[in-house]
């Protein structure tokens, strides 16, 4: 019976190499399926909602930026903070800037050119001579700033808060200021030559007479307030 035991143990024994085939296989096995598609799906976003992850960076910081005519054309600047910056005779043309902050910037002729600056923010700033020829400016606040001799010729300014501004001198030629306030701004020597000024606010300010505003009436032809 022992002997019958002995061969029964034997033979149930793994044969000879058995775990370096195992290991082969396994190995084998495993290098298999790192070629196979994963069954996870793709947890990827759609292409639809990484749009506005591209099209709308992280904001960037200025904070307190000094750099005397930096070139900042046609760049992509949302809600960029520029607050207290020092940027005199800087460059914008063409930028988006669309709710980026310039409270208390040193913006002297400053070039914003055709640029995109909706309900941006210009509290305090110093902007004298700067140019915003063709800007859009809807809803941007310029409460307390210092606009003295700029050119804001053909600017697209609805809803634009431009309160206890010193406007003094600035053309304000052709654009559309609907629903601007002007409340208690200084607009001696500003020019409103063909401006649209219907429903403008100008509550207590100084220096405005009627007979130097020469309203423009609406016209559906104008492409470039369409």
């Amino acid at each position: 019976m022992s002997e019958n035991k002995d061969e029964t143990s034997q033979d149930a024994s793994p044969p000879e190499g058995f775990d370096d085939d195992r290991t082969r296989l396994l190995d084998t096995y495993r290098q298999w399926k790192r070629t196979q598609p994963s069954e996870l799906p793709n947890q990827r976003l759609p292409d639809k909602q990484k749009i506005p992850e591209l099209s709308c960076p992280p904001p960037q910081d200025f904070f307190q930026f000094d750099r005397r005519g930096a070139d900042f054309r046609h760049q992509d600047l949302r809600n960029a903070n520029f607050q207290e910056a020092y940027l005199p005779g800087a460059d914008f043309e063409g930028a988006d800037l669309r709710g980026a902050n310039f409270h208390g910037a040193n913006l002297r002729s400053t070039r914003f050119h055709q640029s995109q600056l909706a309900w941006a923010n210009f509290t305090q700033a110093d902007l004298i001579w700067a140019d915003f020829q063709q800007a859009d400016l809807r809803g941007t606040v310029f409460r307390h700033s210092t606009l003295r001799g700029a050119t804001l010729v053909r600017v697209q300014a609805q809803g634009t808060d431009f309160s206890f501004t010193d406007c003094s001198h600035v053309e304000f030629r052709e654009s559309d200021l609907s629903e601007a306030d002007f409340q208690q701004a200084n607009l001696n020597g500003a020019s409103f030559l063909n401006a649209k000024t219907a429903t403008t606010n100008f509550q207590e300010s100084q220096g405005l007479e009627q007979k130097t505003i020469h309203q423009q009436p609406p016209s559906s032809s104008d492409s470039f307030f369409s």
